[in-house]
């Protein structure tokens, strides 16, 4: 089974779901979604909640998957459990709280570049060590989009999988279908070195 670092899951939950307010491009406060990525075809189900700073990410289609990341903004740690391991933490290191502090946040940067406009909006955006590419598309009846498509390209401390670089969302939903998702046993975590993610 591919494990995606965790640089890997921040870009690709960057923007499950984008609002426009006041000229920026920003996500809800909750969201829900599956993205299917398309070298292994797996699947991972990712549920975000902004006003905790957590994004939830399991291997699967749905939150019952035994195997998941759990990224916290609020402690800048970031949790991985799966059945033959236990349960691992580690805080962001630098680089990541870099990425956090630029892209991981509820609105896409001011410097990102809408590329091509139309049924799906591309925006670009380029960091050291890594370039984005992201398609947006709206939510019917709301003011918000989701993240249709996402393509990352990186070097450096922020290499990403060929595998995981590319992923389409196939199901998606503003809000969240069990507000509970978040609430995992963290207590067996053992903490780890902090660029094991």
């Amino acid at each position: 089974m591919l494990v995606p670092t965790t640089a890997t899951i921040l870009m690709m939950c960057v923007s499950s779901l984008l609002h426009t307010t006041h000229g920026q491009v920003c996500q809800p406060p909750q969201s829900e979604s599956v993205y299917f990525l398309t070298s292994t075809l797996e699947d991972l189900y990712v549920a975000t909640d902004y006003s905790q700073g957590k994004t939830l990410v399991v291997f699967g289609d749905g939150p019952q998957g035994d195997t998941w990341f759990l990224v916290d903004t609020v402690s800048r740690n970031t949790y991985y459990s799966n059945p033959e391991d236990g349960c691992v933490y580690a805080q962001f290191s630098p680089e990541q709280n870099e990425l956090v502090s630029q892209i991981w946040s509820q609105c896409l940067p001011s410097d990102a570049e809408l590329e091509r406009s139309g049924d799906v909006d591309f925006y670009h955006m380029e960091r050291p060590g890594f370039d984005w590419l992201v398609g947006m598309k709206p939510v019917p009846d709301t003011d918000y989009f989701y993240k249709h498509f996402s393509r990352i390209n990186s070097y450096g401390v922020y290499k990403v999988p060929d595998e995981s670089s590319f992923g389409l969302v196939y199901q998606y939903s503003v809000g969240l279908s069990d507000p509970s998702v978040f609430d995992r046993d963290l207590s067996a975590c053992v903490e780890g070195p902090h660029n094991m993610f």
